[in-house]
């Protein structure tokens, strides 16, 4: 009798369970759908910018607690997941691409719509592109493609740093670089800049940043630190002749320009040279403001309506120093205000805005590339676009509450981050990254259609470019000016991710005891060099495509310089793997005793002896 209620409670418990469970995943999903309806009806239209459907992928602004950056995200309207548009909607391979390229696509749930902020009137601002030429300067036969692209991406300036790529004559002929443009190139740069109605400012630095000039024997007697050839000294009247004689050069060039940049950022070295001992310099704050006045007041008596222009760092806060000579500096020169964070609403506070109110004129610089890491290979679009947005989120902030008066930005792409460093972000392949920094100055945000505009009509791409680097990626083929280059660094990524795929594998079975002693596991080391000779392939592939890809826009020595920097040392440890490998294969037929030879010694290493002299 016991035995049979039991078995009877059992059946029921059996049969039940099913429906219970059943029961409880019905109302979890209904639950699910109403909070999507309660979402959608608690998220306001911002009129002024956006008109989001179903089928729209949607920017995502998520406010942080923390001082961190905002993160920038796109979502998916569950909704469209079931519509069977997508099945014939031209954009769905996009779609997927972007799916499977950025991580900040993974997460599919649904995120409560959150308004962006507001930006400033973007209609009237000036929107310059920094070209910085220290460091792979194009061919002049990639700018003609070039500036009609910049045009119709809404570019109204150029911003040039040609430091030793200008063609400077006479006795400062021995700053150019060997393959310097010609004055004949110069011309064609300003003659392509004006068919393309852009504006032109060069940039030569007249303070710090003087790596170029001070690195030389020659001029090294002009640092105001021996040791560093960054900062010329101002407490010597022949640095004066030197700065004074390049601008001359530069503005006889350059005839007709309303802008001129003197740099004057990262100044790090004041007050160092001897000389300037027997000078009236109050402190470094006035030697700064001093020297700077001299030389803006040098260019203005060559070109009185000249406005110029100086980086802000130096300059920030020196504004409300009281110092008397500071009102005619401010007068002099107009401030570049700079940083290419994440998020630049963080990084100023009111009174830094109330400082630089007191300025007739602002401007602002974000970047497109080179601001991401030294030795950063590929712009990704993200971190440079969220900068971009921030700032004129920045700018509506401080023009409505200090009266900040912005009149543009330039937007930066620097190449080195200075004279003596690595190549990082190689123009051609960085224009993605620009295309959107600029499309997002002129509309002041960027929507789902406009993303679609940027990839399909502007940088004629098959899919979305990149935003943030991913494990996941596809081939991307584009038509806009340079895409040869954008699309080799797409296959360098992806034979990055191949080498150290193959590299870990190897490294569990190769290790540096089995190179020092010369033993193999035989089985292991037959599977390590079929994965070592495919990739020695593919990196061969790569080293002749990339060379000729780089002639299509630089000179010779910009490929080679690049492979060395990013690529030759992994190329030389695959190969020193094959060779130890198919070596030990064919000679291992036997394995000593353990412990190995010369293995049981204790391993010993001096400690150095660190004192002043080895870090000074």
């Amino acid at each position: 009798m016991f035995s049979r209620r039991n078995l009877r409670r059992n059946l029921v418990i059996i049969f039940s369970l099913p429906i219970i469970l059943l029961t409880l995943f019905i109302i979890h999903k209904s639950r699910n759908i109403i909070f999507l309806e309660h979402s959608s009806h608690q998220y306001h239209e911002h009129t002024s910018h956006f008109s989001r459907d179903t089928n729209q992928i949607e920017h995502v602004r998520a406010k942080r607690s923390t001082r961190q950056s905002r993160s920038s995200t796109i979502s998916i309207n569950k909704q469209l997941q079931n519509q069977s548009s997508m099945i014939v909607n031209p954009y769905t391979v996009s779609l997927v691409n972007v799916l499977n390229n950025h991580k900040q696509l993974q997460d599919l749930k649904p995120i409560q719509q959150i308004l962006p902020y507001p930006v400033i009137n973007t209609q009237n601002l000036e929107r310059f592109v920094h070209l910085d030429l220290k460091g792979a300067a194009p061919k002049i036969d990639y700018y003609e493609k070039l500036f009609p692209f910049l045009k119709q991406l809404g570019a109204t300036g150029l911003l040039i740093e040609y430091e030793d790529m200008f063609p400077f004559t006479d006795y400062l002929s021995i700053i150019k670089h060997g393959l310097a443009y010609s004055n004949n190139d110069i011309k064609k740069i300003l003659q392509l800049a004006e068919i393309n109605s852009l504006k032109v400012m060069p940039l030569l630095q007249v303070y710090g940043h003087l790596e170029y000039v001070l690195k030389l024997k020659e001029f090294m007697h002009l640092r105001e630190d021996i040791r560093y050839p960054q900062v010329i000294t101002p407490c010597l009247e022949e640095s004066y002749r030197l700065i004074f004689e390049m601008i001359d050069q530069i503005l006889s060039v350059h005839p007709s320009i309303p802008y001129f940049h003197m740099g004057c950022d990262e100044v790090y070295y004041r007050l160092v040279h001897p000389q300037c001992a027997s000078l009236n310099f109050r402190d470094d704050a006035d030697l700064f403001i001093r020297h700077v006045t001299r030389v803006a007041k040098y260019i203005k008596s060559k070109r009185p309506n000249i406005k110029l222009f100086i980086w802000h760092d130096m300059l920030s806060q020196l504004v409300s120093s009281g110092y008397n000579n500071i009102t005619e500096l401010i007068e002099l020169i107009v401030p570049m205000i700079w940083t290419y964070v994440d998020d630049v609403k963080l990084w100023f506070d009111d009174g830094f805005w109330m400082r630089f109110s007191m300025f007739r004129e602002v401007w602002v610089a974000s970047s497109f590339k080179g601001s991401s890491g030294e030795t950063t290979t590929m712009s990704y679009i993200a971190h440079h676009q969220r900068n971009q947005q921030t700032w004129l989120e920045t700018m509506y902030i401080a023009s409505n509450r200090h009266k900040v008066n912005f009149i543009g930005i330039a937007v930066t792409g620097w190449s080195r981050y200075d004279h003596m460093l690595s190549l990082c972000e190689l123009l051609p392949s960085s224009i993605p990254s620009l295309a959107y920094a600029l499309q997002t100055i002129v509309y002041g945000y960027i929507d789902y259609e406009k993303n679609v505009t940027i990839t399909r009509s502007l940088l004629g791409c098959d899919q979305i470019p990149l935003w943030e680097k991913s494990n996941r990626m596809t081939f991307i083929s584009c038509s806009f000016p340079g895409h040869e280059m954008y699309e080799i660094m797409y296959h360098y990524d992806t034979i990055l991710r191949q080498y150290e795929d193959a590299m870990s594998f190897v490294r569990l079975f190769i290790t540096d005891i089995h190179l020092r002693q010369n033993y193999i596991h035989y089985k292991r080391s037959q599977e390590c060099l079929q994965r070592l000779i495919y990739l020695e392939d593919q990196m061969i592939y790569f080293i002749d495509v990339f060379q000729r890809v780089c002639l299509n826009f630089f000179t010779p020595d910009i490929g080679s310089e690049w492979l060395q920097t990013y690529f030759m040392r992994k190329f030389r440890e695959v190969q020193y793997r094959i060779n130890f490998i198919e070596r030990r294969l064919k000679v291992q037929k036997s394995w000593p005793q353990r412990p190995l030879p010369n293995n049981t010694a204790f391993i010993v290493v001096r400690r150095r002896n660190f004192t002043a002299i080895n870090l000074s």
